[in-house]
């Protein structure tokens, strides 16, 4: 189970969004304007759209009960829209092929990631899909929309600061508490005293069954007035008065 505690961090908020920022940064530095604004509204479109996904479910309950779908995974969401655009801009740009090889790598780790969200529990199959589907969205848009453009080789400082973020949060176990942030801002723009759940859906399954359907119909209770029992009886009874 370690590994995937291990794997799942590559998608950990404490890691991906100093790397984004330092991805921006380098973007802005060398000029690449256009980049760096495509991105950076991708980017946060996605987020956006992921944190209102989840506080719409912690706080109101609204969710897809038939997918067990609670909110996009944000793990998956951060490590697919990141992990390609990020190892496609760390490759020299005088390979183009090595680019792309470095790119399907970080998304094989962005679908590793996601994945490791089942084994630990933390998402169902549909929250990591749709995570996975938003994120890919975001870095596959920005590679394409960068291929056609020449780009320069990220310079030392950089490779040397996210290669020490990539190697060292991970294995630290550092993780940002960004549930827990998320679960009080919904509680707060709620007004709930605690978080809904995905057992709160069975309850209130449970509490809309009709008297009238077939499990309130499955209780037995008592033989009615008219039951063949008490006809049969009452036609014995008023023969036996008949013949005294």
């Amino acid at each position: 189970m370690w590994h995937w505690h291990l794997i799942s961090r590559f998608g950990d908020t404490a890691l991906l969004l100093p790397c984004a920022a330092l991805l921006l940064l380098s973007l802005c530095h060398r000029g690449e304007w256009r980049a760096a604004r495509d991105w950076c509204l991708a980017f946060a479109a996605a987020a956006a759209l992921t944190l209102a996904s989840k506080l719409a479910f912690i706080g109101w309950g609204i969710g897809v009960p038939a997918l067990d779908f609670t909110g996009f995974s944000g793990h998956s969401m951060m490590a697919a829209s990141l992990l390609p655009v990020l190892m496609h801009r760390l490759a020299p740009a005088r390979w183009p092929r090595l680019g792309w090889t470095a790119a399907t790598l970080g998304a094989s780790l962005a679908l590793l990631v996601g994945y490791s969200r089942l084994p630990l529990g933390a998402h169902s199959a549909s929250e990591v899909v749709g995570g996975l589907a938003l994120g890919f969205a975001v870095s596959g848009g920005t590679l394409l929309a960068a291929a056609p453009r020449r780009r320069r080789s990220p310079r030392a400082p950089l490779l040397l600061l996210i290669g020490a973020l990539l190697l060292g949060v991970p294995a630290s176990g550092a993780h940002a508490p960004t549930e827990q942030w998320i679960e009080q801002i919904a509680l707060y723009l709620s007004g709930r005293a605690r978080a809904f759940q995905r057992e709160d859906w069975q309850r209130r399954e449970a509490a809309t069954i009709a008297p009238s359907s077939p499990l309130a119909s499955s209780v037995p209770s008592a033989p009615s007035a008219r039951s063949p029992l008490r006809t049969a009886q009452s036609r014995i009874d008023t023969m036996s008065v008949m013949r005294d």
